[in-house]
């Protein structure tokens, strides 16, 4: 009888083991990604489901979110890539504000034309709920921990390397030589006037001197004041 009660105790331990295990491991799992497939329409919803999974992978480390923006990607068509760069540069337009600006001006020590760029790339790779956020106010970003890079020697919230993603991924989707062929993302959002670089014009109320940024991003001066 008390061999019985011991395996049963035992048998019971290992049953609960096992279940608190299973628990941590789903407590675990990768964020999961949709499988867009080729007859779908690439769409701002996926787009924006592709950002949230690099952003959830690698978080302000733009090497692991290249490549995880990059792995899907590969998964798309010629088509689907084409249409990602263009609302790739939508996005870029509605990031192209005053406020995103004074908030780089802030973070980073100053900005400029190239530089705002970088950092709306950057905004993007944040996912779609950090994006919206910065856009309905910059102060947002005081919210994050955002990590100091040494190899800058400040907090450097740029992504220049997101600008060329779509043309690296369809290059290697269709084996095609970007020199010689113009159906490339990039070329085929400039052939729509959907390209959106340093030039793109400002949106919101302009700010002239930094005497303005207390006004506007109130809570990132008093978080970076040395900047």
């Amino acid at each position: 009888m008390l061999k019985l009660f011991l395996v049963m105790i035992t048998a019971s331990t290992l049953t609960a083991c096992g279940q608190i295990n299973t628990n941590d491991a789903s407590n675990k799992l990768p964020y999961k990604m949709k499988i867009l497939s080729n007859d779908q329409k690439m769409d701002t919803i996926h787009f924006w489901e592709i950002m949230d999974y690099a952003f959830n992978k690698g978080k302000f480390d733009n090497e692991v979110k290249e490549q995880a923006i990059l792995e899907q990607l590969l998964k798309l068509t010629p088509k689907q890539i084409q249409d990602f760069e263009i609302i790739f540069q939508q996005m870029n337009k509605r990031a192209s504000t005053w406020g995103a600006f004074a908030a780089q001006t802030v973070i980073e020590g100053g900005s400029s034309d190239d530089r705002f760029y970088y950092f709306r790339c950057w905004l993007i790779s944040l996912g779609k709920k950090n994006f919206n956020e910065v856009l309905k106010n910059p102060d947002h970003l005081a919210s994050l921990d955002l990590p100091f890079n040494k190899s800058y020697g400040l907090i450097y919230c740029e992504f220049e390397n997101l600008i060329a993603i779509s043309d690296r991924a369809f290059e290697l989707v269709t084996k095609k030589d970007p020199e010689k062929d113009s159906t490339f993302p990039r070329s085929h959002a400039m052939k729509l006037n959907l390209f959106y670089d340093s030039s793109t014009p400002m949106l919101g109320i302009e700010w002239t001197s930094n005497d303005d940024l207390p006004k506007i991003v109130p809570l990132l001066c008093k978080k970076y004041p040395d900047n």
